[in-house]
């Protein structure tokens, strides 16, 4: 565990230093909620949760999978050298749920501070988001480990990223639905759970293959 963390450290210390690119992810965040407030002022809470994720899809995909992306046969064959596959997957997950984070609660305050808040609901539609966000940049995480290791991992990312973000992400858009609606804990609970298990089930099947990855 404490190598984990170690590395974990390591991964959000090298992103810090590519800052620049850190910081273009949440300019490009600030600047995608802008268009759509210009568009479509006012919007009315059937939008609000669609909007959202496709603001912070389309621009933390680049920050979030471009971690493996840029890694090389011989990298692997290093980190081989320090620590166990398992051991390092989980470090990258850390780091980038930890980076999703941060664009997630950042896009949430510019959305409500452009967008108008939604009241007593904006809670349980942050709770919700987050969980979702988890989802979204293990899968993002778990796929470019895969594509790095193609000749064209860029092309295929998306390829082995759709159909396994999809489900996560219109589960994680009904479950927003209901709470910016107003309708009260009870009603998104189910889909929050069944997200907590996809995200589980997504980790548990990266850390696997991740296995024959490092070996390959």
């Amino acid at each position: 565990m404490a190598t984990t963390l170690e590395l974990a450290k390591f991964f959000l210390k090298e992103e810090w230093k590519g800052k620049h690119a850190l910081m273009s992810a949440f300019l490009y965040i600030f600047t995608a909620v802008l268009i759509t407030f210009l568009s479509l002022p006012g919007i009315d809470k059937a939008l609000y949760a669609s909007l959202f994720w496709i603001v912070v899809i389309f621009t933390t995909l680049q920050g979030i999978s471009k971690a493996f992306i840029q890694m090389r046969k011989g990298h692997f064959f290093l980190w081989n050298q320090l620590c166990t596959p398992e051991q390092f997957l989980a470090a990258r997950l850390i780091a980038s749920t930890l980076l999703m984070l941060g664009f997630t609660v950042f896009a949430f305050i510019v959305f409500s501070t452009m967008h108008g808040g939604i009241g007593n609901d904006g809670f349980d539609f942050l709770l919700v988001s987050i969980v979702t966000g988890i989802g979204i940049s293990s899968i993002f995480t778990i796929s470019s480990s895969i594509a790095s290791k193609t000749e064209n991992p860029g092309a295929l990312l998306p390829v082995l990223t759709f159909p396994v973000i999809l489900p996560v992400l219109l589960i994680g858009m009904k479950a927003g639905k209901k709470a910016v609606d107003g309708l009260g804990a009870s009603t998104y609970l189910p889909d929050l759970l069944i997200l907590m298990l996809l995200n589980t089930l997504i980790i548990a099947l990266g850390i696997l293959l991740m296995k024959f990855i490092w070996k390959d």
